[in-house]
């Protein structure tokens, strides 16, 4: 295992230096539909699953911001295997508000193969319910898109409790189950037209029992700061992430890697370019229409690239001094991730009408990036029709009702 303690710089270096292999195993990924074990292996080595994981169990600890920048490097080797590692580490800082003994359950074992057990999660239910019982919950249901599936050790399932005499909202909770013990079972459905290798299967859940223990109350995790910064979850720590609501965060998980991977494809099209002439002869380098257009593309990602990392450090400032964001701030925060998304989809467009009839065979890097990219902005963190409009209404303090942003009344809407 490499130095567990590398700089944030090291760990960014790290990605950095993983991305050419991921790429010319970028067509076996696709093909199999799954991240190849090389490459997982090789994330492992290099401990960057464990970049959000607390020091106090074996972690980083590392700033959001080094998290986003190892995504989009490794982003530009393999969208499927990024987009797989960014949803896979950021499950740590989610284990992280679980009780003390589950952690120390899953990463303090002494068992190395144990402890470095990596998670998916099932967010989205096709079915889904769990209901109270001695000592946990028995938790039944089909849930889909499970990033990693195969390649994953645990399953964070959130579901809604039935309890009698509950109210018109839910009470929702996250799950822990483990693959090895048979507490879920993955079906294999995931056939898209990007991000194939991600293997963003089903899970199916037959009447587990779940200890509680191994459960995390959905609010508890999401409290927001209106009355006061908390730390989320069972507050076993109390670094600056451990205190931001997790859907706050949960939408930079969506954007990084996809970035990268039109990085890539902006290599891919300078390095194309150089020998394509048009049919009057010209080399389409020394044309102005190809200069312009690459120049747009690369300000265009570099707009969405500060304008993450500016938010990022933005959230991890605030909630490190004790302040917390507004509800206007949280709002522009989830603006510009479905923003990002946006601005990343149209550079992926832009740069695949540029590779004219060769640009669109199977095999070519760029058509890959657009239609991987085309496929992660579908993600519901980023849709711009749902969090623009929140923005609208925070900046209007008009109130806002919406489940993964919180229920906020007019008067709190308009402390800015």
């Amino acid at each position: 295992m490499s130095d567990p303690n590398g700089t944030e710089q090291e760990l960014i270096a790290r990605a950095r230096a993983l991305a050419p292999g991921f790429a010319a195993r970028a067509t076996e990924c696709e093909r199999a539909r799954r991240i190849p074990e090389k490459s997982i292996g090789e994330l492992k080595e290099a401990g960057l699953f464990r970049l959000l994981q607390p020091k106090a169990f074996g972690g980083h600890e590392a700033d959001f911001a080094t998290y986003v920048r190892v995504c989009i490097e490794l982003g530009r080797g393999c969208a499927s295997t990024a987009w797989v590692y960014q949803n896979n580490a950021m499950h740590q800082l989610i284990l992280s508000l679980f009780p003390e003994a589950t952690q120390r359950a899953i990463w303090a074992t002494g068992d190395p193969e144990l402890d470095g057990w990596i998670a998916s999660t099932g967010w989205s239910p096709k079915r889904g319910f769990a209901r109270p019982v001695d000592g946990g919950y028995v938790l039944d249901g089909h849930w889909e898109f499970a990033s990693g599936s195969y390649n994953c050790d645990l399953d964070l399932i959130l579901a809604p409790v039935v309890r009698e005499g509950a109210g018109p909202i839910p009470e929702m909770r996250l799950f822990l189950l483990e693959r090895a013990k048979g507490e879920y079972e993955i079906v294999d459905t995931w056939h898209a037209m990007g991000l194939k290798g991600t293997a963003s299967n089903d899970i199916l859940v037959r009447e587990q029992f779940v200890a509680e223990d191994r459960t995390l109350r959905w609010a508890d995790a999401n409290r927001t700061p209106e009355a006061g910064v908390k730390t989320q979850g069972h507050a076993v720590h109390d670094g600056p992430w451990y205190r931001v609501p997790v859907w706050d965060w949960m939408g930079w998980t969506i954007v990084p890697a996809l970035l990268g991977a039109v990085y890539a494809a902006l290599d891919s099209t300078v390095a194309r370019l150089e020998s394509r002439k048009n049919l009057l002869g010209e080399k389409l380098a020394d044309t102005q229409a190809i200069q312009l257009r690459l120049a747009d593309v690369a300000a265009t990602l570099d707009a969405a690239e500060t304008l993450l990392l500016r938010d990022v450090e933005k959230t991890g400032h605030a909630y490190g001094s004790g302040r917390g964001l507004s509800v206007l701030e949280r709002s522009v925060c989830r603006r510009n991730q479905a923003y990002c998304a946006r601005l990343v989809f149209e550079a992926a467009g832009s740069l695949l009408y540029r590779g004219g009839a060769h640009g669109i065979r199977d095999d070519d890097p760029v058509q890959r990036a657009y239609r991987d990219v085309g496929a992660g902005v579908t993600h519901v963190g980023t849709d711009w029709d749902v969090w623009g409009r929140i923005n609208g209404q925070a900046l209007m303090g008009q109130p806002i009702m919406t489940p993964n942003f919180g229920f906020h009344p007019a008067e709190i809407v308009q402390r800015r």
